[in-house]
């Protein structure tokens, strides 16, 4: 690298993640050389370009999907697309495929990887940021080259994982629609390699760097880099939600609706709360037998995935975010409902969206009596919740994607 120069940075990731936001935060010191992708909405490309063809109502349906994958912030001739596979795993898993999907989700990373080489052959860069399970022949082929290697850990260590997830199916199996299947030895030791070569790994929460300490990544590499909200997505203005006295306090719910995501505690939990009281709405794909979430139909509401465009006034029209996930690197909707001035009840695994004791409760253990007293509490102290709220409002900036971008430069700053 020249003296004095900053250093270019390529940021790849097969699919989507916040790998888009590494990328802003780069493009805006204009360190950003190229993000690399499978999936980013480009109507000139194909099979974007289908929309066109479409009936009108049906292009509708398809745009809204097709967004899902956009910031209107990044500069799209920094982006670098290749790669069809990441396509074939999306539609494996709606299929309920997941043995194929994890095949596929396998070889098209390392597909993935070889092309992200070819790019930094032709487009040099002096530090490549890479992607948990996605980023080991890139890093291998770096090392050799004096190219910087950073790893962004999105999720917890699978090693840990396993031994949680395992724990949970012996407690509730009958929320698994399929039995867990822990993640192989041959996973583990990508993860394992990846993390060895990498010159530094970056986690969005203090429990994911717990989960690296305790399988053998060195401290001194690890750096916490909390998430955020959009800007963009999100009003400026505060909402105005309706005085609590005399009606049900709306909780609500937002990811996927499986085991991992505490779900089993989260509807036992509702299920002995008077609707009167309160009420939860899930926002996400429901992915537990439907026999099982049928015995609490009646006392939440379902909504399957809908774009974060859409799902901005869910959060301000609700009272209370309640997330008590068993396992994240750092769930990106605790961001969002701080973002939307919301108290929140999570469990420590699952992020950095609570200050406890100020904008909400941070749960220390996961089962049904410790959420359900939780949940009972914010009930019962209207004026907590409304303190909550309006101490996340406050904390709004402390939460945005602009903070990760400082956060991110300075790393390597330094």
């Amino acid at each position: 690298m020249t003296s004095g120069r900053l250093p270019r940075v390529g940021v790849f990731h097969p699919g989507s993640q916040h790998s888009l936001q590494t990328a802003i935060a780069f493009q805006g010191s204009g360190q950003l050389a190229w993000h690399a992708t499978s999936l980013y909405y480009d109507p000139s490309r194909w099979p974007y370009r289908i929309e066109r063809f479409l009936p009108a109502r049906v292009a509708a349906r398809v745009n809204r999907r097709f967004r899902r994958r956009f910031d209107p912030e990044i500069d799209i001739s920094r982006v670098r697309q290749f790669g069809f596979d990441e396509w074939l795993e999306i539609a494996a898993r709606k299929l309920r495929l997941f043995r194929l999907a994890d095949a596929l989700n396998i070889s098209g990373n390392r597909r993935f990887e070889r092309q992200v080489i070819e790019l930094a052959r032709r487009e040099p860069v002096d530090v490549l940021w890479g992607y948990n399970t996605s980023a080991l022949e890139v890093f291998r082929w770096a090392k050799g080259r004096g190219i910087r290697c950073v790893l962004d850990q999105t999720i917890g260590h699978p090693r840990s994982l396993n031994r949680i997830m395992m724990a949970e199916h012996e407690r509730n199996p009958e929320y698994f629609g399929v039995p867990f299947h822990p993640h192989p030895d041959a996973a583990i030791a990508v993860q394992d390699e990846e993390v060895a070569l990498a010159d530094l790994v970056v986690c969005g929460s203090e429990f994911c760097a717990e989960t690296l300490r305790e399988n053998g990544c060195p401290p001194g590499k690890i750096r916490v880099v909390p998430y955020g909200f959009s800007d963009w997505l999100f009003p400026q203005a505060p909402p105005h939600r309706a005085p609590l006295a005399g009606r049900p306090v709306e909780f609500l719910f937002v990811g996927t609706i499986e085991p991992r995501k505490g779900a089993a505690y989260l509807l036992e939990a509702f299920a002995e709360i008077a609707p009167a009281e309160a009420f939860l709405t899930l926002i996400g794909r429901l992915d537990i037998p439907g026999a099982v979430f049928a015995r609490f139909a009646g006392r939440v509401r379902h909504i399957p995935h809908i774009p974060r465009t859409e799902l901005v006034g869910h959060y301000r029209r609700a009272d209370c975010f309640v997330f008590p996930s068993l396992f994240e690197g750092s769930a990106l909707v605790l961001y969002e409902a701080v973002a939307s001035g919301l108290g929140i009840v999570q469990s420590r695994f699952a992020g950095e969206g609570v200050q406890p004791g100020v904008n909400g409760l941070c749960l220390d253990r996961v089962d049904t009596p410790t959420l359900l007293a939780a949940i009972r509490r914010v009930i019962d102290e209207p004026g907590l919740l409304v303190a909550w709220q309006e101490a996340s409002w406050r904390m709004r900036g402390m939460r945005s994607w602009k903070n990760y971008a400082v956060a991110a430069r300075e790393i390597l700053d330094r």
